[in-house]
Parts: C-alpha cells; structure tokens; sequence
C-alpha cells in the first residue's frame, strides 16, 4: 500500500471520528465548543495521519485534552462526557462492523484484503456517524417531529448503504483503481454537507417555533395588560360611585329592608367578582390562566383556579405548553358535559411546583401505554399532541407527570423543580 493511499484512508477516517467526537460532546454540553479549538484539534489529527509520526493513543490522549480545556473547571463533567462517549464509539462501531459484515457478507474479504479492510473500517465508521447524527437530531426535536425528518432519514441511511455497497464492490473488483478514493470522498462530502444542510433546515424550525411561542406570550401578556387596565378603571368607576351606593344602602337600611340590602350588596359584589383576575408572581402564567378561565366561562364551564407560588423558576415557554395544553383538553372534554367544571391549582411545596388540574368529561377515555387517543375520527393525528407535548416539557425538566381518571372526571398532576 502506497504512503499516499495511507496517508488519505487515515486522513479520513481520523476526520470521521473527530467529527463525530465534535457532535458527541456538543449535545453533551449546555454550549457548542469554539470554532478555533476544533480546527486545531483537525490540525493535529491531521498531523497524526502522516505516516511515521505514530504516537500510540493518541487520538484518546488528545481527546481528553480537548474536553479538560473547554469544560474546565468542571474535570468531572469531561471525564463523565469521555468516557461515554469512548462506550458509545466502540459499541455502535462494533454492532455496525458486524451488520454490516452480516448484510454484506464480505468477513473474507475483509481479512484477506488490506485496500478492502481500510474502507471497510471507514465506512463503518461513517455510519456511525450517521447514525449519531439521526439519532441526535430526532431525540432534541421532538417537539417538531415531522414524517419529513423520517423521510430524511431513511434516504440518508439508504444513501450510506448504497455508497458502501458501490465502494466495497469496485474496492473486490478493482482494488488498485486511481478513481476510487476521489469519488469516496466526494460522495462522503456530499453526504456530510446535505447532514450540514439539515443541519440548519433544523434549526431554522426550531427558532421558528421558538419565535411563535415568544408571540404568542408577547399577545397573552398583551390581553392581560388591558384586562388589568379594564379591571383597574371599573374599580375607578366603583369607588367614584361608592358614595351614591351608600346612599342608597342607607335608604333601605332606614326602611329596614335588609332584604333589599342584601341583594343590592351581593349586586355590587359580583362587579367585583367579574372583574377580578388571576394573579401570580409570573405575568405569562397570569396571562394564559385568565384567557384559559374566559374561555371557559364563554363555554359556560365553571372554572376554579387557585394559585400560591411566590416565584417562578422555570421559563416561559415551557409554562405555557404546560398549562395551555393542559387547560385546552380540559376546556374540550368539560365542554360536552351540560354541567362541566375545571379545577387547577398551582402549589410551591418546598422546592417542587405541584400542578394539577381536574376536570369532567362525558366520552370513553382511550388509553394505550400512557398515550391517550381521542374518540373524533376527524382529523385524529392530532389529538393526543398535547398530552406528548406536555410530557416532552414535564421530562425535559426532570419533572413527574401522574395522570388518572375515572368514568366522569380526569385528573392530570406535575411535579417540577422550581430553583435555579
């Protein structure tokens, strides 16, 4: 083998497996490693790919280095990161040597063909690459998983194979051919830069997302500021007519009519019942509890909300996919009860934020393995999004979710940490 083709099978194989060490420990960390660290870490793999300049475990040794210099003070978190990412690698690459050994059945060849063994082991390790790459991308978005990222990954896996299989093929048939590593390589590349693509499309999703959710809080903050300025000008109106209802109260008081008294006291009451909002020390959660509450009076729900938290820890975001999927399926199943009813309550125990909410319902609750379906036929991929939304969120933060119910009512209760 000439020092050329070793130089360019180690080059390439050191590439994939930096590459892949770059995703693992950036999905590991809360932020992305510097751009400047990486590409000297590429220099030195570089380097470590020219032939007689060996160092044994190097590539682990360098590692290493790499995780100390940007997690550092914190050696512990780098060591945890290393050493899961050194089982991860030599699993995955295992299991995929030996598929791919079995799918192929090329075990022969791979022992009697040195040319055959290099791109076997490259290969093998693109795959793990891509398969991370999936992996990783499908377990951080969830929230926005399409049958697009299915369709994606399915061509992109049946690409890799189709490459590895035309490489192997040419690799038996013409192990010498000059053509070979250019068209590897390109096809490699061009694999690599499509999962760069995706890469973005992702994130572009993602912010997209984020930005409808940031409006949508932006509008119930928005409607919350002018109920509490509605609210602020009938107790203006109230109190600049105090004195006539005094009056008034006294009139009937001297014709000792407590009757009247009493309803006209229960009259000015209700003004201050209708007119009185919900309020948190969280002005987004103020605001998604009093639209989620009109709108259940619109519905003729009766709807009782009782908060007692004096701070909020957890974001925005999440409170509002919590309580806003929540209280929409309550609102729903309570709304086909001719006398429905919600019950939410927002508790601080100690250091954990209890939410539950309980509501009536009147249809048959289908459940299978904690995933629960509506009875509509209309459009029935959608229901049940919001339960698996709240779950992702309630996960997402270490948090317990407990749902139950019986044949008229359904009770949902979370637990989450509230300190920073």
């Amino acid at each position: 083998m000439s020092s050329l083709f070793r130089i360019y099978t180690d080059c390439l194989a050191n590439f994939i497996d930096v590459f892949l060490f770059f995703r693992f420990v950036d999905n590991n960390r809360q932020e992305k490693a510097s751009v400047k660290y990486k590409i000297f870490i590429l220099c030195l793999y570089f380097l470590y790919s020219v032939p007689n300049f060996y160092i044994p475990a190097f590539s682990t040794i360098i590692d290493f280095f790499f995780l100390i210099v940007i997690t550092y003070p914190e050696l512990k978190k780098s060591f945890c990161i290393f050493i899961k990412f050194q089982i991860y690698a030599y699993t995955s690459m295992t299991i995929i040597l030996f598929l791919h050994s079995l799918l192929f059945n090329d075990r022969i060849t791979l022992f009697t063909s040195t040319i055959y063994e290099e791109y076997k082991f490259i290969i093998v390790s693109f795959l793990t690459y891509i398969f991370y790459v999936l992996y990783s991308n499908y377990k951080k978005n969830r929230k926005i998983r399409s049958h697009y990222y299915l369709y994606f990954s399915v061509i992109i896996l049946a690409v890799c194979l189709l490459l590895s299989y035309a490489t192997l093929y040419i690799c038996r048939r013409e192990p010498e051919s000059q053509i070979m590593p250019l068209l590897f390589s390109t096809l490699i590349i061009l694999v690599l830069l499509c999962i760069s693509l995706y890469d973005k499309f992702l994130v572009l999703i993602e912010e997209n997302a984020n930005y409808k959710m940031q409006a949508e809080i932006n509008r119930l903050q928005k409607d919350y500021a002018l109920q509490i300025d509605e609210n602020l000008k009938t107790l203006r109106s109230v109190r600049h007519d105090i004195k006539n209802h005094l009056i008034i109260i006294d009139g009937y008081a001297s014709q000792k009519n407590f009757e009247k008294i009493h309803e006209y006291i229960s009259r000015i009451g209700e003004r201050f019942k209708d007119t009185a909002p919900i309020q948190t020390s969280s002005t987004a959660v103020s605001a998604i509890l009093n639209e989620k509450s009109a709108l259940a009076q619109q519905k003729n729900i009766s709807c009782e909300i009782t908060c007692n938290f004096p701070s909020l820890k957890i974001n925005d975001f999440t409170m509002i996919t919590i309580l806003g999927n929540l209280l929409d399926n309550a609102i729903t199943a309570a709304s086909k009860c001719s006398d429905g009813w919600i019950k939410a309550d927002l508790q601080q125990e100690d250091s954990i934020l209890v939410i539950t909410v309980d509501n009536s319902h009147a249809e048959r609750i289908r459940e299978k393995d904690g995933v629960f379906t509506s009875t509509k036929t209309d459009n029935a991929d959608i229901h049940g999004i919001g339960i698996k939304n709240v779950r992702k969120a309630v996960n997402d933060l270490r948090g317990q979710i407990e749902i139950t119910y019986t044949e008229n009512t359904f009770h949902v209760c979370i637990m989450l940490p509230n300190y920073k």
